[in-house]
């Protein structure tokens, strides 16, 4: 009995020293502390390998990095590029001289003027490259194949990126940004408040159950009234470090995480109202052009076929990188949430089994008694503690609220192009003006 119950607890020591590694490397991976993050990977290969394979042995050709799960804990630990990030490339230099990514605990995304690398003004030979575009995103083959280890809206994100990466690769990289930025801030915030909250547990426990704060205290028996001097100095210093736990927590949602992520959502949302807005001002060029082609001197028919051909290829070239870009907006921001929620659960989910670990290894090892010191720290303890996990909840469930910037009747959306109405518009004015020439050579004859 003895024995099975020494293995059951080097077990559980093991278990929970090996989690609280993959979590400490976990922290100093995302802190660019790669020497150290090196070490501690190669000390948790094992249960990151376990967690891989959980992960139905996911790998892409593309890093997600630190900033996104995407496949559950697979893709925290995998290192590897997403499919969307490697049909993207890495021909970014431009865009990331006009991206700041400010803050101490936290960062957002600043984008300063000159981050839009499209033209001010649709000439002639701009629509001539966006007809060689449009006719290679016409006459292509649809893409069928896909990686089945990659999540859908991975394919789907990669597949937008390589059809729009020659016209649009700047606003789909911002957004990929954007999502990484947001991710790995409510990613810090489930660490941070896990941190936080764990932290006073093992605190209280570990003061009390040595005898630290009962050897410390300064209040006499006779004035601590019905119990002794050591419990009040206990109720103390509970009572006291649930309240620095929840004005950390409350400092550290509020002074720097809520605005940070509604400045990249806000920034974001900014950008792309003004992006899609230059797209509408060459698409609306493009219907001028088009309309405008019956008119004026030249007689050549097949110059009039060719430039009418160029203006309504454009049009539609338009209307469909409109139409694309809100659809990799839709996969972005359905990622962020996927993301956050996935964070939310692992992230404290992952700090209670390592809490429940380090606890079995001070019972078993140290001759502590973790459970029933928390027992023994009285209701009023239990109570704060409570309701500092309560915030804790109120925080992380309150984290993702920024998405609400990103508000798609802000900006040119595809349904407000009323490509529809534009279409029949210019091949109405053809019409017209052919019947109008026919009638006239006819009634000339």
């Amino acid at each position: 009995m003895g024995e099975g119950l020494s293995v059951t607890a080097w077990f559980t020591a093991g278990l929970g020293a090996g989690l609280i590694l993959a979590l400490v490397a976990f922290i100093a991976r995302a802190s660019a502390r790669p020497l150290i993050s090196a070490v501690l990977r190669a000390a948790t290969f094992p249960y990151r390998l376990i967690l891989r394979l959980l992960g139905a042995g996911r790998r892409a050709t593309v890093n997600v990095g630190d900033e996104a799960v995407e496949a559950v804990a697979a893709a925290a630990v995998s290192g590897h590029r997403t499919l969307t990030e490697t049909a993207l490339g890495n021909d970014f230099a431009h865009e990331e001289s006009y991206l700041q990514r400010q803050g101490v605990f936290f960062k957002w995304l600043s984008v300063r003027v000159g981050f839009m690398r499209m033209p001010e003004e649709l000439t002639d030979e701009l629509a001539k490259d966006y007809a060689k575009l449009a006719n290679g995103f016409l006459g292509g083959k649809v893409p069928i194949e896909a990686d089945p280890r990659a999540l859908f809206e991975d394919v789907e994100g990669a597949v937008i990126a390589r059809q729009f990466h020659e016209s649009d690769s700047g606003v789909l990289y911002l957004l990929n940004e954007s999502r990484k930025a947001m991710n790995a801030n409510v990613r810090k915030l489930a660490i941070w408040f896990s941190l936080i909250l764990g932290g006073v547990l093992l605190t209280n426990i570990v003061l009390n159950d040595t005898g630290v704060i009962a050897a410390l205290s300064p209040i006499a028996d006779e004035a601590a009234g019905p119990i002794t001097g050591a419990q009040l100095s206990s109720l103390l210093a509970g009572a006291g470090s649930c309240a620095l736990a929840a004005l950390v927590m409350w400092a550290l949602y509020y002074a720097e995480y809520s605005p940070y992520q509604r400045n990249t959502a806000r920034e974001t949302a900014n950008f792309l109202t003004r992006y899609l807005a230059r797209v509408n001002d060459h698409y609306r060029t493009a219907i001028g052009k088009a309309k405008s082609v019956t008119v004026g001197q030249e007689r050549d028919s097949k110059q009039l076929a060719d430039e009418a051909r160029l203006w309504a290829i454009n049009i539609n070239w338009f209307a469909l990188r409109v139409f694309f870009i809100e659809t990799y907006v839709r996969n972005t921001v359905f990622q962020i949430r996927r993301n956050s929620t996935y964070y939310l659960i692992f992230v404290p989910a992952a700090f209670l089994g390592a809490l429940a670990g380090l606890l079995a290894i001070l019972a078993s090892f140290t001759g502590l008694s973790p459970f029933d010191t928390i027992a023994a720290l009285g209701w009023v303890f239990i109570i704060l503690f409570i309701l500092v996990a309560a915030l804790y909840a109120f925080f992380l469930t309150s984290s993702m609220k920024c998405l609400d910037e990103i508000d798609q009747g802000e900006w040119i959306s595809f349904h407000t192009l009323r490509l529809n109405a534009v279409l029949g518009e210019v091949v109405g004015k053809y019409a017209e003006d052919v019947g109008y020439w026919k009638n006239r050579v006819g009634g000339g004859l």
